[in-house]
């Protein structure tokens, strides 16, 4: 099963989270991310990632969509990892890998990774409406705000676009070998481009003729909780002292 954004954005929207203050998600989420950066690798790793599968739970998130959202991440992620663990010495023409680098690097992919779930999981419950009223709030120009949303709508024509022009080669054969697979993806990129210039022009066109710049009211009034708030700070700060803790004792 595929992952898009239009999947991401469906499951947040069919959380029970959606209606918590976008505040609130990104206090718990932002500061997972942080320790994930600051903290040592062990035992904080673990539980802030313990932590983020455990909300997502909490929000009525599958861990299977998350395991499905994480795996191209997790690609890139080994990939510049091992990068980091092994060293070439073109001169003796060897290649290296030394226990400190490979530390090094599974630390470096492991905190990676945590921030990276930590980010998919706040995606998964909170709808990208919701995120565009509350960069509004904060001050963010109106027009940047519009080009973002339409940016995003322009991505699920395009991933639909994409799709079917798809599906109409492979049924007319069109990857059945190297050649024509070449050549089919020729035509689906030409295609596509062409498509994406056309709808953006016609987004463009749309956004004038409603008086673009100007914000548009929505129905999205929800305020952070203290007490959601007070409990993610009380979970991370515990989180902090443990790892801390053990991080002197050894």
């Amino acid at each position: 099963m595929g992952v898009s954004a239009a999947t991401i954005d469906g499951v947040a929207w069919r959380s029970p989270w959606r209606r918590r203050a976008v505040a609130e998600k990104a206090a718990l989420y932002g500061g997972i991310v942080l320790l994930a950066l600051v903290l040592p690798p062990w035992p904080a790793l673990p539980l802030l990632l313990l932590t983020a599968l455990g909300s997502a739970r909490l929000a009525q998130v599958s861990l299977g969509h998350i395991y499905r959202c994480a795996r191209a991440p997790a690609v890139f992620i080994v990939v510049a990892a091992a990068s980091t663990a092994v060293s070439v010495d073109f001169a003796a023409w060897r290649i290296a890998v030394t226990q400190q680098a490979a530390s090094t690097a599974v630390a470096l992919g492991f905190r990676a990774f945590t921030a990276s779930v930590a980010m998919l999981v706040f995606a998964s419950t909170t709808p990208m409406t919701t995120m565009m009223s509350s960069l509004r709030r904060l001050g963010v120009p109106a027009a940047c705000v519009d080009v973002i949303s339409v940016m995003y709508r322009l991505v699920f024509v395009l991933l639909e676009s994409v799709s079917v022009i798809r599906q109409a080669q492979a049924g007319r054969l069109g990857y059945t070998t190297a050649r024509r697979s070449l050549n089919s993806a020729g035509l689906l990129t030409a295609a596509i481009l062409t498509r994406s210039w056309i709808h953006a022009r016609r987004l463009e066109i749309g956004l004038v003729g409603r008086d673009f710049g100007q914000p548009m009211p929505t129905l999205d009034e929800s305020r952070p909780q203290p007490r959601f708030v007070l409990a993610s700070m009380a979970v991370l700060g515990v989180i902090a002292t443990v790892s801390v803790i053990v991080g002197v004792l050894r």
